[in-house]
């Protein structure tokens, strides 16, 4: 029996992908939760096979819950559903093992090709003992393309990333936004959140989400108080 797991606060995002999962007609039982914390308690006792997963949450965020859901050896198929749109968010997605990742608002057609992904691998889960063809292989790690890091890394100038590294240093545990930042260096938000996103997958910065604003939750970027110039 394939089971999944609905996790997320907004009770209408919540029900939309109930809905979802109903019409695509593959999942044979599904259950809701409107934080991570409740989900744990349920998958400490239950087994589920996927999980539809917010990143912007209450008490526990999405990345919080995946790491905590690995390192208790929960290993069930983890689908990001989320505004978490940046490039940060996606990089640590795929380092946690998330099956697929897609962003808010999205179509119903996309939906079904992130559940065909899953559905495939629980096919290739029949045959662990058979080799793979290559195609097989590349239909399975397929759904890591679009978090490749890679063209991001070979835009880096070493000049830019200086004067950003620099300003960093200057303001030891201070916390900033992408586009913070980019108001006080002077260089765009796009260029400034590409290089933030490098520094991060160099640990050279830290992130955390701030919940506290007005709009959407923002993703902060600072140094510690520990870090080596």
């Amino acid at each position: 029996m394939i089971t999944a797991a609905i996790i997320e606060d907004d009770p209408m995002v919540r029900e939309i992908n109930k809905r979802y999962l109903e019409k695509d007609g593959r999942i044979d039982e599904i259950h809701t939760f409107q934080n991570g914390t409740e989900a744990l308690a349920f998958l400490a006792a239950n087994e589920v096979s996927l999980i539809l997963l917010d990143v912007y949450m209450p008490k526990l965020n999405g990345f919080e819950f995946l790491k905590t859901l690995r390192s208790k050896s929960i290993f069930s198929d983890v689908i990001l559903v989320t505004a978490a749109n940046d490039f940060a968010s996606m990089e640590k997605a795929l380092q946690l093992g998330a099956l697929d990742y897609l962003v808010k608002p999205f179509e119903y057609k996309r939906f079904t090709q992130a559940l065909d992904k899953f559905f495939f691998k629980q096919k290739m889960h029949e045959k662990l003992r058979m080799p793979l063809s290559q195609k097989e292989a590349d239909e399975l790690f397929s759904s890591q393309e679009s978090l490749n890091p890679e063209p991001f890394i070979k835009g880096i100038q070493s000049r830019t990333l200086e004067v950003i590294k620099k300003f960093l240093v200057q303001h030891k545990g201070e916390k900033f936004s992408g586009t913070e930042l980019a108001k006080q260096i002077g260089l765009s938000r796009v260029t400034v959140h590409k290089y933030l996103n490098y520094l991060e997958t160099q640990k050279f910065l830290n992130t955390e989400i701030d919940y506290e604003t007005d709009g959407r939750p923002r993703l902060l970027y600072f140094t510690s108080e520990s870090q080596d110039e």
